[in-house]
C-alpha cells in the first residue's frame, strides 16, 4: 500500500465513510461503456435536469473542460488488503483533519455483517471518492475511473461505440433520450426522442450518475445490450439495441426558403467543432443568403477552447466570456481568429438542452448584438471543470470557476433567455413540426 501524507485524494477517502458504512449508493456504480442523438429534433418540451451531456460524455458531461488538463496530484491506493494490522488506506497524515483508523473500522465492520457483495480492489477506492464528490453539493465535480475516462476523450475525439442517442439526466432517475443519431442503432430499434432508460442488462440505473448511466450503456461495436424503457405513462418495456461505432455529425448543414436561407446546426463542442463549422460558415457566407441560422438546441458543449474559437466566428469584437474564481479573481477570454459571419442577419436557436460551451456562445452573441436567440430558455451550467488526470488514468474533474457573459452576465442557474421566446411541444415533435426553426426563418426574411 502506497502512503502519502499530503495528497488530497488521501482525504477524500476518509470522508467518504458515511457513503461506504451507511449509505453503499457509490458502490452502485458499474463499469461498461455508451449512448449517442437524433436528426434535429428538439427536446425543448421536456424538463432539463442536470447538465446536458452528450452520451458521448462531452461528457458524460458530458462538461465544460477548462485546457490545459492538470498533472497528476495523488497517488491513490491500489488495492485491498486482506488482513493484518495496517489500515486499509494506510497510516493517517499528521496534518489531516481526517479519522483514517475511523474509515478502516467501518470497513472492517463492513466485512463482518454486511449481508452482501462488497466492492473488491480498486472499486473500493473510487467509490470512495465518488461519496465525497456526492457530499460537495456539486454536481459538475465529478470522478470517472480510467475506463470512463478514456470514453470521455474519445469523445472528444468525435467518435465513439455505442447506441447513438444523446442523453440526459431524467427528472425521475435514468437517462433521458434527447436526440437520436439519424439510421444509428438507437433509431432503428424504434426508441424515440423523450424515452427515459431506468434500466440496463437488468440492472437499475435510476440511482446512478450521468457518467455511471452511460458507461453501462455503452459497449464495443457488434454486442447487444438491452434498455428498460419508461415512455410517458405506458408501462416499462425492453427494448434489445446492437451496438455500433457512431462517428459524430458535429455539423449539419442545409438551405431553406428557396435558397433564401442558410441553416447550420452544432452538435457539440468538441476538438473538431471549430474547423468544422469554420468551413460550414464560409460556404454559408459566400452564398450572401439573406440570413443564417445557428442551431444549438440540445448542444450539451463540451471544451472551453473551442467555445471560444466558435464565438469569434460571430463576434467581430470584444471578448467572448469572463472566467471568475471564488476569490474573486478573474481571467477576461477575449475573441482569437477570423471573424466569419460578415454583415449577415443571424439566428440562434437554444432550448433546454443548450448548456455550457452552448451558453458561452449564445450569450457571447448575444451581447454582441450580431444575432437574436430564438427558441426556450438554456439550460444555465455557467461553471468551469477543470479535468486532472489521476496516476491511474482516471480523471477527477474540479469545479475551478464561474463564467459570466461579455456584459459580466451570470449564466449559472439562470439560463439565457431568448430575444424571441417560442415554444416547442411534444405535439410538435410527434407531428413533425419546428416552430422555432420556422420562426428563426420568418425573422431572416422579415426583420422582425
Amino acid at each position: 500500500m502506497k502512503q502519502n501524507t499530503s495528497t488530497a485524494l488521501l482525504k477524500l477517502f476518509v470522508i467518504a465513510v458515511a457513503a461506504v458504512a451507511f449509505g453503499l449508493a457509490a458502490f452502485s456504480v458499474g463499469l461498461g461503456a455508451g449512448v449517442a442523438i437524433q436528426s434535429r429534433s428538439p427536446a425543448a418540451a421536456r424538463p432539463s435536469v442536470e447538465v446536458a451531456q452528450e452520451l458521448v460524455c462531452p461528457s458524460a458531461d458530458q462538461e465544460l473542460a477548462a485546457q490545459p488538463t492538470a498533472q497528476p496530484t495523488a497517488t491513490p491506493a491500489s488495492s485491498r488488503r486482506a488482513t493484518g494490522d495496517m489500515p486499509f488506506f494506510g497510516q493517517q497524515a499528521d496534518d489531516s483533519p481526517l479519522d483514517i483508523e475511523l474509515f478502516d473500522e467501518a470497513w472492517r465492520l463492513l466485512e463482518q455483517q454486511f449481508y452482501g457483495d462488497l466492492p473488491q480492489g480498486k472499486e473500493v477506492t473510487y467509490a470512495a471518492i465518488r461519496g465525497v464528490l456526492a457530499s460537495l453539493g456539486d454536481k459538475h465535480t465529478t470522478f470517472a475511473d480510467p475506463e470512463e475516462a478514456a470514453m470521455f476523450n474519445m469523445d472528444m475525439q468525435g467518435v465513439f461505440e455505442g447506441i447513438g442517442a444523446q442523453v440526459n439526466l431524467a427528472a425521475d432517475g435514468g437517462v433521458e433520450l434527447q436526440y437520436l443519431f439519424a439510421d444509428q442503432p438507437a433509431e432503428k430499434a424504434g426508441l424515440r426522442v423523450g424515452d427515459v432508460v431506468i434500466a440496463v442488462d437488468g440492472q437499475d440505473i435510476t440511482n446512478l450518475d450521468l457518467n455511471a448511466a452511460v458507461s453501462r450503456i455503452r459497449g464495443p461495436r457488434g454486442t447487444q445490450v438491452t434498455l428498460t424503457i419508461r415512455r410517458g405513462n405506458d408501462k416499462p418495456f425492453d427494448v434489445t439495441v446492437t451496438r455500433a461505432r457512431i462517428e459524430l455529425q458535429v455539423v449539419e448543414t442545409k438551405t431553406l426558403a428557396d435558397g433564401k436561407i442558410e441553416y447550420i446546426a452544432l452538435t457539440d463542442f468538441s476538438t473538431l467543432a471549430p474547423r468544422r463549422l469554420a468551413v460550414a460558415l464560409s460556404a454559408a457566407v459566400a452564398k450572401k443568403p439573406a440570413g443564417i441560422v445557428l442551431d444549438l438546441r440540445g448542444n450539451p458543449g463540451g471544451l472551453l477552447d473551442s467555445a471560444i474559437q466558435v464565438g469569434s466566428y460571430f463576434v467581430p469584437e470584444g471578448n467572448i466570456l469572463i472566467e471568475r474564481y471564488k476569490d474573486g479573481n478573474e481571467e477576461v477570454h477575449p475573441r482569437r481568429g477570423r471573424y466569419l459571419l460578415g454583415d449577415i442577419p443571424l439566428a440562434v436557436l437554444v432550448d433546454g438542452g443548450s448548456a455550457s460551451a452552448s451558453e458561452i456562445v449564445a450569450g457571447a452573441i448575444q451581447d454582441a448584438g450580431t444575432g437574436v436567440l430564438i427558441g426556450e430558455k438554456t439550460y444555465g451550467k455557467g461553471s468551469v471543470q477543470l479535468s486532472n488526470v489521476l496516476s491511474d488514468d482516471s480523471q477527477l474533474k474540479i469545479t475551478i470557476a464561474r463564467w459570466f457573459t461579455p456584459k459580466d452576465r451570470a449564466i449559472h442557474g439562470q439560463g439565457l433567455e431568448p430575444d424571441i421566446v417560442v415554444p416547442f411541444t411534444n405535439e410538435d415533435h410527434e407531428a413533425g413540426r419546428d416552430p422555432q426553426l420556422d420562426r428563426a426563418v420568418e425573422y431572416l426574411l422579415q426583420g422582425k
